[in-house]
């Protein structure tokens, strides 16, 4: 039903430390394909290895491209579920409760819809907690349905479950286009960057003119960067 999909760098020792603190209970709680991309040979090793001792279904690369959305777009080639959870590597568990993910892809899959955020669900923005957006939503048990011409995030996030058909589309689409200098290639800032303010312009890629978005009611990972060290300057 679903994969995780990684890609991503961790050359500065903090953040590497960070990553072997975080990734066992990871691994243990998302129970699913975990296909990763690492990025740079600084700590290749010692990345592998520890996806390794941790992840039982593990599909690992080493593209070390300069582009996130063409890597990503790659992956996903391989990857024969319906949903694909994005996540970068320094997100930890929120809420560990297994059940409550379980309903949540359940959901996801009856109402068949095509993105859901997975971040600034109970914190910052508070997507699934706030009740300003509650006017936009059809709630249903663990979900917040939602119409991509209304959606309330500012981009197409790159800490979110697709589906994948959809996932494809956009990433043929953003592949394609001229982006901004303000992020490297390399980075999912560009990603979201790209979409900045046009999601519902961008939802319509595909030839379909309103989609089915989606909000979960409660946070399952939230970012953690207990040093404040950034990976890649941004």
């Amino acid at each position: 039903m679903i994969t995780m999909l990684q890609n991503f760098v961790v050359t500065k020792k903090e953040r590497l430390d960070t990553l072997r603190e975080t990734l066992p209970d990871i691994a243990k709680y998302f129970d699913i394909d975990f296909h990763v991309n690492y990025n740079s040979n600084v700590n290749f090793k010692e990345v592998h290895s520890l996806y390794k001792d941790n992840i039982d279904n593990l599909t690992f690369y080493n593209d070390l491209s300069d582009d996130w959305g063409k890597i990503v777009q790659s992956m996903i080639s391989e990857i024969k579920t319906k949903y694909i959870f994005i996540m970068p590597e320094d997100y930890i568990l929120h809420y560990d409760n297994k059940e409550y993910f379980n309903s949540l892809i359940e959901e996801l899959d009856k109402y068949d819809c095509d993105h859901m955020i997975m971040h600034r669900i109970e914190y910052f923005k508070k997507y699934g907690t706030d009740k300003k957006y509650f006017h936009l939503y059809d709630e249903k048990d663990s979900l917040f349905l939602c119409n991509s011409d209304k959606y309330p995030t500012s981009c197409m996030s790159s800490v979110a479950i697709y589906k994948k058909d959809f996932l494809e589309e956009f990433l043929q689409h953003y592949n394609t286009q001229t982006k901004g200098t303000r992020f490297p290639l390399a980075t999912p800032n560009c990603y979201e960057w790209f979409s900045f303010n046009r999601v519902s312009e961008l939802a319509r890629v595909g030839g379909v003119e309103n989609r089915t978005f989606a909000v979960p009611k409660k946070s399952i990972v939230r970012h953690y960067e207990p040093n404040d060290i950034k990976e890649r300057k941004v």
